[in-house]
């Protein structure tokens, strides 16, 4: 692990990180499908773990369900 993904990013950081809004990461952590800290009104967020959340939702919601060819 870098020494870059062991520090917390803030909100904003973290949404430019992963090329996200950030209100789209804001109501993800608030409705608790990403881990964060809250530091008084600041988020914060472990990048290392949020990027495989994400990118792991991202590879099974392109992955077509059991039965349904994809198309050629």
């Amino acid at each position: 692990m870098s020494e870059e993904n062991k520090k917390p990013l803030y909100l904003g950081a973290m949404a430019r990180r992963l090329r996200v809004p950030a209100t789209w990461l804001r109501a993800e952590a608030e409705a608790g499908r990403i881990p964060h800290l809250r530091a008084g009104s600041a988020l914060l967020f472990n990048p290392e773990v949020v990027e495989r959340i994400v990118f792991d939702r991202l590879r099974e919601s392109s992955t077509p369900a059991k039965g349904v060819a994809r198309a050629k």
